[in-house]
């Protein structure tokens, strides 16, 4: 008897007697290289969020990342779908490539919105 289910990530039919699956959820299933794909994209979106906490530590010689930043952080991956790397890079772009003051930013990170796109054309013209 054939156990046909769909996929929950690429939306295609499969037996899942004949090949490799996990169980996403109950009754809920992916194909074995879909779901380790989704596993993979969610750490590593942990690791740019880590990193990005431990440079933004590093900039403003603080031991940890306050409410504010972390909203401002939120805000951006959520309403402009930045993402952490590159909230990172704009940072990197703005402070130590351009060469301006910290002092100016008031404590937070602001300034990500206006410079992103520059830093983005920036790492790609290197790249």
């Amino acid at each position: 008897m054939a156990h046909i289910v769909t996929c929950i990530y690429c939306k295609h039919k499969f037996d899942r007697d004949k090949y490799p699956f996990v169980a996403v959820a109950n009754r809920r299933y992916a194909h074995q290289e879909c779901g380790m794909t989704e596993d993979q994209k969610k750490s590593k979106e942990v690791q740019d969020k880590e990193e990005l906490d431990e440079y933004i530590k590093k900039l403003f010689k603080m031991s940890y990342v306050d409410a504010r930043i972390q909203k401002q952080i939120k805000q951006y991956v959520e309403e402009y779908q930045f993402t952490y790397s590159g909230i990172r890079k704009a940072l990197i772009y703005f402070y130590e490539i351009k060469g301006n003051s910290i002092q100016k930013s008031n404590g937070g990170i602001g300034i990500v919105p206006y410079v992103y796109r520059n830093a983005y054309n920036y790492y790609l013209a290197l790249w």
